[in-house]
């Protein structure tokens, strides 16, 4: 697809050394019959490419012609004020380019402009128009009790500082596409090897680093810490024997006490005393 669309996109502006266009204009409202375009002015197209320029060339009665379409427009809810331009070798109106902006608008207007839009041979196939000042709602501008009584053509003056520009087309940046990935004999994606595991890779080194430690004799400070550590061990298994037997001691102590003072007080005094007169 992208393959096809090369040649079109590699293919220059082609617009001669000097064509001429003619920019037509004139006013349309239903209720009024179908006029016939008027000769506004000439454009000349020069160069190739982006470096093409237009420039225009008014008619001599453009004047003229602009103050008679704005008095046929004057009083006309939503009349038009068209602009044409024409096909060189087609005279069917139908097939030229027009724009149109609101009638109302041409009087007050200040400056206007003429954007020409190029197809990839640079031939004119679009129009637009703009004129200025207009309101950001669109709507027509409001005129006094004077205005609307009607003023002499000598008081209104066409605007002459018209704007033209060309649009040459471009294209968007074709997407980066990605290499297709290898296939076999068969049609298949080729499978990429498995990665190893970290222990399929280095399980020679860890065995031999285990038996190394295995092998190799324990440092002699390290021996003489076993052995103050198993003495010590052996001592606090003393201690704690001695400890059981003290309290073991100390209980059977409690227990006897506690019995004798259970014993009636006759028998204690009896047992004291056969205690005290027994052989010495």
């Amino acid at each position: 697809m992208f393959s096809r669309l090369s040649p079109l996109l590699l293919l220059p502006l082609l617009v001669s050394a000097s064509a001429e266009f003619r920019l037509l204009h004139r006013v349309f409202h239903p209720s009024l019959p179908a006029a016939p375009y008027a000769h506004r002015a000439t454009i000349q197209i020069s160069g190739s490419g982006p470096r093409a320029t237009a420039s225009l060339v008014p008619s001599e009665t453009y004047a003229e012609d602009l103050r008679g379409l704005a008095y046929t427009a004057e009083g006309l809810k939503d009349a038009l004020y068209q602009v044409a331009l024409e096909h060189s070798g087609d005279a069917e109106q139908t097939h030229w380019a027009t724009s149109s902006v609101l009638a109302c608008h041409i009087p007050a207007s200040t400056s206007d402009s003429v954007t020409i839009h190029l197809d990839q041979t640079g031939t004119p196939f679009s129009l637009d128009y703009f004129v200025a000042p207009v309101p950001h709602n669109g709507a027509c501008p409001k005129r006094g009790r004077k205005a609307s009584a009607g003023s002499s053509p000598a008081e209104f003056r066409p605007n002459v500082n018209t704007t033209v520009a060309l649009r040459s087309p471009t294209f968007p940046p074709l997407p980066a596409l990605r290499m297709p990935p290898p296939v076999t004999a068969e049609g298949k994606p080729v499978e990429a090897p498995r990665e190893k595991s970290f222990l399929e890779k280095y399980w020679m080194y860890i065995a031999i680093a285990l038996i190394a430690l295995t092998l190799a004799p324990a440092p002699l400070k390290k021996r003489e810490a076993v052995l103050e550590a198993v003495n010590n061990a052996h001592v606090e298994c003393r201690v704690r024997n001695t400890s059981r037997r003290r309290a073991l001691h100390a209980r059977e102590s409690i227990e006897v006490s506690v019995l004798l003072w259970r014993v009636p007080s006759g028998l204690f005094w009896a047992a004291i005393a056969a205690v005290s007169l027994g052989p010495a």
